[in-house]
């Protein structure tokens, strides 16, 4: 179910977290979805279930899902996965925009790529 690649840039637990946030926000994890066990899901990717335990309750902590005692961890109810995906997202660009402000990108040119990247060239937003 989860695709990662043990050569990567990424940790295997990153690309994990990665992967699962990448399906949850694409649909394929419905809310209240059970996720593949621990083993299970470490055994299909040739990896320590530890890594696959400390993908799960990363993600557990960011909000994308939840786990029950002895029946295994579901992604979270309704809209709380996407709004984690969404924070996560937006996290993500904050520390990016962060750095681009420390290598001197202006405001300008950080304007001129979010409107390249929604599309709204021109609009002032």
């Amino acid at each position: 179910m989860f695709e990662i690649k043990l050569d990567g840039n990424m940790s295997i637990h990153e690309q994990i977290c990665s992967e699962v946030a990448r399906l949850i926000s694409l649909g394929v994890l419905a809310p209240d979805e059970k996720l593949p066990a621990v083993r299970e899901t470490a055994k299909a990717l040739g990896v320590n279930p530890n890594t696959v335990q400390k993908a799960y309750a990363a993600l557990e902590k960011s909000g994308l899902i939840y786990s029950l005692p002895a029946k295994g961890s579901y992604v979270a109810p309704d809209g709380k996965a996407a709004e984690a995906v969404k924070k996560d997202a937006a996290d993500a660009l904050k520390a990016a925009m962060e750095k681009a402000a420390e290598t001197g990108v202006t405001c300008e040119e950080a304007h001129d790529l979010v409107n390249e990247i929604w599309g709204k060239k021109g609009e002032g937003q």
